[in-house]
């Protein structure tokens, strides 16, 4: 009886690795919605330039409500010119200072809160580009689905026109069908062939807006039964909206901004303190150092062309401001009242379609098929419209779900 031959651990290495490299180039899985959304915010570029806006953001609130750096100050003071020597006269000293200055009123607590009023609108940009970004990959993604399904709609009807041609042509030989029945059917047919182009170069432009935000994860199909997207709140509240929330930290900077601009009517203060050290006498007899203290102050005197201006400025930046952040809600509740409106009928249309036409139409395209139609003529009408119904439902359904990321967009939804 042959013995088996025993593999060797370099024959067990390479058999495990081909194993993998066969598992390696198996087709990829269907990649759905919410995976290509979780592609997106991770790899996003864009989403993440935002991220690290908020970053910053939050580092400038640290230091905006510090005290400037003190400065060290190093000099030689009263030096005879004539020798330049530093004992010459009692005057002359090597003088070492500190430096500080204290901007002009609540400067500093007024520029930390204007830099937290910074960062919570960082914050809200970057809340309404995770919204915006999930609703571009949606979009994308429903277009590309629909377009998937188009074609596996067109594949059927293709199949069906294949068949009635060659139906035709068997009736023509035997001089049961004219020549015109034929040339129909290879029209449409060609018709056919023409939009199965048309929809895959639509869909290889899907794919490649969709790639910007996912990458290559983009070349994997899509599953066969449209996505269900999270649930819409009952209510909406403007205020709630980061666009809103965005505003209205603006206006918050831009009413800080205000009280920076008054606080220069206040005098701004410097300290100065320095240290002089003297060298003895040429004869050997020492000198006292010296200890000098200044204090600076501004003189905000001429008013009318610096500070009045600059409050002036600021109280209109302001005003703009309030203006924006009225003008969002506007445009919010705008917004949300019509997508509403729509989303309301297109389910509307859906449910007409799904429920009662589409049923209708495959009932006639049975009976047709069983034998109860005029002519082919009829049969392929018949056929021709369940398709097109099917394909107009599938467009509806998808044009909801359109709907729904915008509705998303505008209202919110729960976070995971």
């Amino acid at each position: 009886m042959p013995t088996l031959p025993v593999l060797s651990l370099t024959g067990i290495v390479v058999l495990l690795s081909l194993m993998s490299a066969r598992a390696s180039t198996a087709p990829d899985t269907v990649m759905t919605l919410a995976e290509a959304e979780q592609l997106a915010l991770a790899h996003a570029p864009w989403f993440a330039h935002h991220r690290s806006n908020v970053e910053a953001a939050a580092e400038r609130a640290v230091y905006e409500g510090r005290l400037p750096d003190p400065q060290l100050t190093l000099g030689v003071v009263n030096l005879p010119t004539d020798t330049y020597r530093l004992n010459q006269d009692d005057m002359t000293m090597v003088s070492v200072g500190v430096r500080q200055q204290f901007p002009p009123g609540d400067t500093l607590k007024l520029r930390a809160r204007r830099a937290e009023q910074e960062l919570t609108r960082e914050q809200a940009r970057l809340e309404i580009e995770r919204r915006a970004l999930l609703k571009q990959v949606r979009l994308t993604w429903l277009d590309l689905y629909y377009q998937q399904a188009a074609l596996r709609v067109l594949a059927d009807m293709r199949a069906l026109a294949q068949r009635q041609l060659a139906a035709a042509e068997d009736r023509y030989r035997a001089a049961q069908e004219p020549q015109q029945t034929v040339l129909k059917q290879r029209q449409m047919l060609a018709r056919l062939d023409e939009r199965e182009l048309m929809l895959n170069a639509q869909q290889a432009r899907l794919r490649a807006q969709l790639a910007r935000w996912i990458g290559p994860d983009v070349q994997r199909s899509l599953p066969a039964d449209i996505p269900l997207l999270p649930p819409l709140p009952a209510e909406f509240e403007t205020a709630q909206h980061p666009e809103v929330l965005a505003a209205r930290a603006g206006l918050e900077a831009a009413r800080a901004e205000v009280d920076i601009a008054r606080q220069e009517y206040k005098p701004g203060i410097m300290l100065d303190v320095s240290y002089g050290a003297r060298r003895a006498t040429p004869d050997g007899q020492s000198r006292p150092d010296m200890v000098t203290a200044l204090v600076t102050l501004d003189l905000p005197l001429f008013t009318a062309k610096r500070q009045d201006r600059r409050v002036a400025e600021k109280q209109t930046l302001e005003a703009a401001a309030r203006y924006e952040s009225e003008d969002k809600h506007r445009e919010l509740r705008a917004m949300y009242e019509t997508m509403r409106a729509e989303h309301s009928a297109l389910g509307a249309r859906v449910k007409l379609l799904s429920e009662r036409l589409l049923p209708d139409v495959q009932r006639e395209a049975r009976v047709s098929a069983a034998g109860f139609a005029r002519d082919v003529g009829e049969l392929r009408e018949a056929r021709q419209k369940e398709f097109d119904t099917q394909l107009e439902l599938t467009r509806l359904r998808v044009d909801l779900a359109r709907s729904h990321s915008e509705l998303l967009y505008i209202i919110g939804e729960s976070q995971p």
